[in-house]
């Protein structure tokens, strides 16, 4: 009987986390990302200074995925674009700078941007983006100066409505005309 009490404790322990998880989702996450970013939002003390993002994509499926993410200005100015493979329950990593300096981040499309958002889509066949069971799970870091972690949070799951496939659409759209 105890270990069957603590078996349960432990399952309803973890069972929301589990679930929260599973909500955090979708063939299109979306996040922020940050690039030598400095701000300031008060009227005393220091300006708040985020120097890198940092971006994990995850693979809940069995499938091998096609992984594209864009960069936008907050004006929804179109800053560049890179694509990878997800393998099957794989991950891919990456930092804002390292984009930067491979060019996928393109300071000729936003020459001063510093902050903006990410949008993400998977796919497994171009022609049925946001309708073959694709999903993708995310994390971001953001680092202040000295590199110590400011913060860190999950890539928001977008629900697929056929609002969102547009979008996804027009994102691979953007995608294969910067990726040559």
């Amino acid at each position: 009987m105890k270990r069957l009490l603590t078996l349960a404790s432990f399952l309803v322990a973890f069972l929301p986390s589990t679930l929260t998880m599973a909500q955090n989702s979708s063939p299109y996450v979306v996040g922020q990302w940050n690039l030598n970013d400095k701000f300031k939002d008060f009227k005393h003390g220091d300006p708040i200074k985020t120097e890198n993002s940092v971006f994990t994509f995850l693979n809940p499926t069995d499938s091998v995925l096609t992984l594209e993410y864009a960069f936008f200005a907050p004006d929804g100015t179109f800053c560049g674009c890179d694509r990878d493979t997800l393998q099957p329950n794989g991950r891919t990593r990456y930092t804002m700078q390292a984009e930067q300096e491979g060019h996928q981040f393109s300071r000729t499309l936003c020459p001063t941007q510093t902050e903006g958002e990410l949008k993400s889509i998977v796919f497994v066949s171009s022609e049925t983006i946001g309708a073959d069971d694709a999903l993708q799970a995310g994390l971001q870091i953001h680092l202040s100066d000295d590199n110590e972690v400011r913060s860190e949070s999950d890539l928001n799951a977008v629900p697929t409505t056929a609002a969102s496939i547009r979008e996804m659409n027009h994102i691979h759209s953007l995608c294969n005309g910067f990726i040559k």
